[in-house]
């Protein structure tokens, strides 16, 4: 019973967080779609790099939100 509330909390957190980096993906391509010369100025290899950085660590930071607070569940 445990295993599962942890592994149900940390794949909650997953998802959340997969449904946040859409949202940032979706606000990036509609600002680009709106003022073009803001997407070409911004294709830099740093951007996309850090990007990428952001857009990783966001769900794993919310698996381990999800993980403490299946852990808080189980006590």
């Amino acid at each position: 019973m445990r295993a599962s509330i942890l592994l149900w909390s940390t794949a909650s957190g997953v998802i959340l967080g997969l449904f946040i980096d859409a949202t940032l993906i979706g606000v990036a391509v509609l600002a680009s779609a709106v003022l073009p010369s803001l997407g070409v100025r911004f294709q830099t290899r740093w951007l996309a790099v850090s990007s990428a950085v952001l857009l990783t660590l966001i769900p794993a930071t919310l698996a381990v939100l999800g993980f403490l607070e299946g852990r808080l569940k189980t006590l």
